[in-house]
């Protein structure tokens, strides 16, 4: 029970999402270079010398940019679902993986005619080599590129969370407090608070959640706003930042921050839940947290 719980809490743990921007690229070359080093320099799988229309090097190298071109392709898809790789963690990246290895074999496999002159080349049984193929190497591959991003980004992000941690932990709050009138898609529902109150809000579909402090306590309000809405309407107040995609926190109410592999966790003051700090926010808030 408690192995399958802490196999439970890997998995769940969150994870770099890198099929995107300069990350993509660095991944694409480090993938790349692994694999063509374990097909040519190891040379793992039994290839016929007379049945090579090229130099073996080559093949080496178009077996090795066949997944490029998957991943590339995989990262295209992944662009127009942007909310599904916000809260990416490792059960998703070995899910994505086994699907870039299995059409990585199917391609390896539709390319055998520019390789290899057999006959039998559209049979099931090199289908089925190929795909087998393509799993083995992964195998050997992929558990190297998922733990040093892992171990890497889990280290970076908690050593910086460390130093902001340290420095917001005496911020003072501004001298001026403000009466905010928020307009929701409801005329009728318009609301009235202080700046200084305002603690976070995230969004619920087309509702806001808005937690405000009041008489030592936090109210929470739900209200029928985008919080890209709300967003606009508290961008004069430089101490309320986005954070995520679906996340506004004031500043002020910041009380520790931690780091994990995809991000931050940032602990509000008199908040129980933590407020996550995603990948695409990471460098705004660092400089919004260096001007405290």
């Amino acid at each position: 029970m408690n192995q399958q719980r802490s196999l439970q809490d890997f998995l769940n743990q969150p994870y770099p999402f890198y099929y995107e921007g300069k990350k993509l690229l660095q991944i694409v070359g480090i993938i790349f270079l692994i694999s063509l080093f374990f097909n040519y320099m190891l040379q793992p799988f039994e290839v016929n010398p007379m049945e090579q229309k090229m130099p073996y090097f080559w093949i080496c190298f178009i077996h090795s940019a066949s997944p490029i071109f998957i991943l590339l392709c995989t990262a295209l898809i992944c662009r127009f679902f942007p909310k599904a790789t916000d809260d990416w963690k490792i059960k998703n990246e070995f899910i994505l993986v086994f699907f870039l290895v299995l059409f990585t074999g199917i391609t390896q496999f539709l390319i055998r005619d520019l390789i290899y002159n057999n006959p039998m080349n559209w049979s099931w049984r090199y289908f089925g080599e190929e795909i087998s193929n393509s799993f083995i190497a992964g195998i050997f591959i992929c558990p190297i590129i998922i733990s040093i991003n892992l171990n890497r980004q889990q280290l970076k992000n908690r050593q910086k969370a460390e130093q902001i941690s340290s420095s917001i932990t005496n911020t003072e709050e501004p001298l001026h407090n403000t009466l905010i009138t928020i307009e929701t898609e409801v005329k009728s529902e318009k609301f009235i608070f202080e700046s200084h109150s305002f603690i976070y809000a995230k969004a619920e579909g087309n509702y806001a959640e808005i937690f405000l402090h009041k008489e030592e306590k936090v109210n929470r309000l739900i209200k029928r706003i985008p919080i890209k809405n709300l967003e606009m309407q508290l961008s004069s107040f430089p101490f309320i930042i986005k954070t995520h995609r679906s996340v506004l926190l004031n500043l002020n109410y910041i009380e520790n921050v931690s780091g994990n592999a995809q991000g931050y966790k940032v602990q509000l003051k008199d908040c129980p839940e933590t407020v996550p700090v995603s990948r695409n926010f990471i460098q705004s808030f660092d400089l919004a947290t260096s001007k405290r």
